[in-house]
């Protein structure tokens, strides 16, 4: 079947956006290969041509994505069947594979859960297919790969993912927040100290990135015995801040349990 345009979006909220720029910074799309179906926007973005009518985005475009918030995905759901893509692409929390497969009648569905650091670029997405080729599959992975890095995981997983990376970027805001007054309870002004827990937390998580060692091994090589980073991690130890972190992700993996069976 030959198609207007390559990528549709049935939504165009700052994930949208993000993917969008991604697609045209990196040039695997340009605007006239796209087309946007929202009523939160009154004029082209980014040169992309749009319209107000799902309809029309699901008639002409091979490729669709469902960037919609999932109650507004059941409001619309009526209006999604008549459908001539070839593939829906999901970015919607909570929504699974075979559900989205049913209301909009179209045999291949990916599913995709990005994190909000998608919008500069700096993300992380996880993907799951649910029937889709090899053609689409490579297609969907290149498109997320220009905002973020991707993993493939099994969608009964995606709860999980959920609680690490979906959630995962207010855990460390929190942690990033308690460092900086950390610092200005020592004297720092508040810029020095958030300065030099950004730069902390870039190089240690690049650390990471790139070490054969685990974090044990990591965490003992910064801790000399009797000296000062060893008082700050006996005391995270003795407040099991580790436990109420596994914790925390334990009940945000939960609660998207209970809100995909909604």
């Amino acid at each position: 079947m030959n198609y207007k345009y390559k990528l549709g979006f049935i939504g165009c909220g700052n994930m949208a956006k993000a993917i969008i720029n991604g697609l045209l910074d990196s040039n695997l799309l340009k605007a006239q290969d796209m087309y946007i179906s929202t009523p939160s926007i009154s004029s082209p973005y980014r040169g992309i041509a749009f319209s107000n009518d799902n309809q029309d985005i699901l008639s002409v475009c091979e490729y669709v994505v469902l960037a919609v918030k999932p109650q507004i995905f059941k409001e619309i759901s009526s209006n999604l069947s008549k459908n001539n893509c070839k593939c829906i692409i999901s970015i919607m929390a909570g929504v699974n594979t075979d559900t989205i497969a049913k209301v909009c009648n179209c045999n291949q569905v990916i599913r995709i859960m990005p994190n909000t650091p998608c919008s500069i670029g700096e993300g992380v997405s996880a993907i799951t297919s649910y029937n889709a080729d090899l053609e689409s599959d490579k297609f969907v992975e290149s498109i997320f790969k220009t905002i973020s890095k991707t993993v493939r995981v099994d969608e009964k997983y995606f709860d999980a993912v959920t609680s690490i990376s979906g959630s995962g970027p207010a855990y460390v805001y929190y942690f990033i927040k308690a460092m900086i007054d950390g610092g200005v309870k020592g004297g720092l002004s508040f810029e020095q100290s958030k300065d030099l827990t950004i730069a902390t937390m870039i190089g240690a998580s690049k650390m990471v990135a790139n070490s054969s060692e685990n974090l044990d091994i990591l965490i003992q090589k910064v801790c000399s015995k009797g000296g000062t980073t060893i008082q700050a991690i006996d005391t995270f130890n003795e407040k099991s801040v580790d436990k109420s972190i596994i914790e925390g992700i334990d009940k945000c993996r939960k609660r998207s349990e209970e809100l995909s069976k909604s």
